[in-house]
């Protein structure tokens, strides 16, 4: 009698069961679904499966899938893993391991959207990571790549991570800030390089002393983050985000900068507008600028040294005899014509007690190109040629018995 209990409570229980769980004439199961399942399983919906190729199918209205771990388990193996996705890679295709996707077809306007969320802590202090990336093997990539509406990139190096599109952080970035130089393998044979000086204009000869003199420095203060706000439709609200220790800093300081405005007409490039609408600095290509400002300044130092040699010794009737008339005293003069293409001819003055004199040729890095031995005393000039030199800026310096009596630009054009 006990046995004929068994068996009909097991009867029973089967046949409730086949309406929750199904098994399709192609082998394949359904539970709590209606339709002909084209997976191995199915669950939940009355859609059989969204594409091909699945072997589970769940379908829901609510949580789609649960998988918790606990509990505390006696393995050799310190790893103890909720869920993990593995998919063998062998060629020929595009492999991904784990894939999260939370989307709608059209803007919303409304709510949040993880394609994948990790959240992790109270672990050993500094090896708690919500995301982590391993980039594994020797092949060139990124254990993160970051795109915006770009599928497929070819990463150039070894990464930990590699984006596609603008950073924007609140915070600051420590590390060594590395951009690419002006080299041939960043430029890829696109342009050359030439000296900074050939980019003056070459109507009005300015240097980067004077454009940068043009410039005009302000100082400011951050504006306060955005309140929490409410939209009106949905009822959603965006809370504003914690500040961080660096943040309240940055609210607290006065910060100093460069008008973009006037900077973006001395140097246009420098210049770039935001996704906001904003205009940002290049700061980072102005340091060339600053050294070649420094350059420039050097020169016209070392240009008033001599002149201010050669007036003292004017003054005091010293050793080279010199006194009140103009062919007394050392001169240079600007070249002419300036800027030029093939030659020029610079006038200057010797006395005729100067026993010595050359014109030295330089260029912008102060590294001496050429020189003409002078012969003539009173006024005379020597014409400069070209030749192989590129376009750009040199300098001409004057000098008399060993000292400078004065140092000049001349712009050689194309």
């Amino acid at each position: 009698m006990k046995r004929l209990v068994t068996l009909i409570s097991v009867v029973f229980t089967f046949s409730g069961l086949q309406a929750q769980i199904k098994m399709s004439s192609n082998g394949n199961v359904g539970i709590q679904s209606s339709v002909v399942p084209e997976a191995a399983l199915v669950v939940g919906g009355n859609a059989s499966h969204k594409g091909t190729g699945y072997k589970t199918y769940i379908q829901s209205d609510g949580y789609v899938l649960n998988v918790r771990r606990e509990g505390n388990w006696k393995s050799a193996s310190p790893w103890l893993v909720a869920s993990e996705g593995y998919n063998e890679v062998d060629g020929g295709n595009f492999y991904i391991g784990t894939k999260g996707i939370s989307m709608h077809g059209t803007p919303l306007g409304k709510g949040r959207s993880w394609g994948v969320k990790g959240e992790a802590g109270n672990s050993t202090s500094g090896y708690n990571y919500a995301v982590h990336g391993n980039l594994r093997g020797n092949q060139r990539g990124a254990a993160i790549v970051g795109t915006l509406d770009n599928v497929d990139i070819n990463v150039p190096g070894r990464y930990v991570g590699y984006f596609m599109g603008d950073i924007r952080t609140t915070g600051n970035i420590y590390g060594t800030v590395l951009t690419p130089s002006a080299s041939h393998s960043a430029l890829m044979g696109r342009s050359a390089v030439m000296p900074l000086s050939a980019e003056s204009d070459a109507m009005n000869s300015m240097s980067v002393v004077e454009k940068l003199s043009q410039l005009t420095a302000v100082q400011y203060n951050l504006s306060e983050p955005q309140a929490a706000q409410a939209f009106a439709a949905s009822g959603d609200t965006v809370a504003a985000a914690p500040l961080s220790v660096t943040d309240i800093q940055a609210l607290e300081k006065t910060h100093y900068g460069l008008d973009a405005e006037v900077l973006k007409e001395v140097y246009p490039d420098l210049v770039y507008e935001s996704q906001e609408g904003d205009l940002c600095i290049n700061y980072t290509e102005m340091i060339p600028l600053l050294v070649q400002s420094v350059s420039e300044l050097r020169a016209q130092v070392v240009s008033l040294q001599g002149a201010q040699t050669y007036n003292v010794r004017a003054r005091n009737g010293s050793e080279t005899g010199v006194g009140s008339n103009a062919l007394d005293v050392p001169a240079l003069e600007q070249n002419d014509p300036n800027p030029f293409t093939q030659t020029t001819v610079v006038r200057y003055t010797l006395p005729e007690s100067v026993k010595s004199a050359f014109l030295y040729i330089y260029d912008l890095n102060g590294t001496q190109i050429d020189q003409k031995t002078l012969q003539d005393r009173g006024k005379s000039s020597v014409t400069l040629e070209a030749g192989s030199l590129a376009p750009g800026m040199y300098l001409y310096a004057l000098v008399a018995d060993g000292k400078v009596i004065d140092t000049k630009r001349m712009i050689i054009t194309k």
